[in-house]
């Protein structure tokens, strides 16, 4: 299994959600601006990446599912809650995938096209996690824990990007993603070692193992889909961030 060439980009991105969360009030508005573009990133990179037809489409719902959760989360009325909010737009994006499907003036390949688009829906959606937590750990003064996640990701992308072996590379991103996290966690957040280390533990194997499934593409070292196997693992991370944020007191 080899590195995407582009690998590093994740490690940036994760970078800038770790400076954004540093912003005090004004992180969740510039949290979603950053997920903005990297919802952007992945609807752009997605079809090449699954080698979809009609990617045209495909690229305007997950990336348009992306962007509309991202403003969803900033601005929603109180009356609805910025994850109920995100699970409505991503119900919206499984809908349009299949106007997409039914659309379409080419019929090759429907079955592939549609849970392609409606899986790209998804990770696209889930990544305003990230601004929920954000959010969430403003209000209760926890905002250091979305820095240590988010550094842990960094990190943990970072070797990643390296050409190493395949299981020293896995082993290695792990640990690192790890002990960046848990020293952030407690220093940052006044966590427990142990714990900050399961945070750790659970953010890197979660980014490596999006970043090695993503990157097992036949198509994953070239230009357009390495976007997506930057980007997919900064995404899915966000879940793990607003959990944290969610069951942690």
């Amino acid at each position: 299994m080899t590195v995407p060439e582009r690998a590093p980009l994740g490690a940036a991105l994760a970078l800038l959600l770790t400076v954004v969360s540093l912003t005090g009030a004004l992180s969740p508005v510039l949290m979603a601006a950053s997920l903005a573009l990297l919802a952007l990133l992945i609807g752009i990179a997605w079809p090449g990446l699954l080698e979809l037809p009609s990617p045209g489409g495909t690229r305007v719902v997950v990336a348009g599912t992306g962007i509309v959760g991202t403003l969803v989360t900033v601005l929603s009325p109180e009356r609805i809650s910025p994850l109920t909010g995100v699970v409505m737009v991503c119900a919206t994006g499984v809908f349009a995938a299949f106007v997409h499907q039914m659309v379409r003036a080419e019929r090759r390949d429907l079955t592939a096209s549609l849970t392609g688009t409606v899986a790209g829906v998804f990770v696209a959606g889930i990544s305003a996690s990230w601004i929920i937590a954000q959010s969430a750990a403003v209000e209760a003064g926890t905002t250091g824990m979305i820095t240590a996640i988010a550094a842990g990701l960094a990190a943990t992308l970072l070797v990643n990007s390296t050409p190493l072996p395949p299981v020293p590379r896995f082993l290695l991103s792990a640990l690192s993603g790890v002990g960046v996290t848990m020293v952030l966690a407690v220093s940052l957040a006044g966590l427990g070692p142990a714990l900050a280390a399961a945070i750790g533990l659970v953010t890197a194997i979660g980014a490596s193992c999006a970043h090695l499934l993503t990157g097992s593409s036949l198509v994953a070292k070239e230009p357009l889909p390495s976007l997506a196997v930057a980007a997919v693992p900064v995404a899915t991370v966000g879940v793990v961030a607003h959990l944290v944020v969610l069951l942690l007191p």
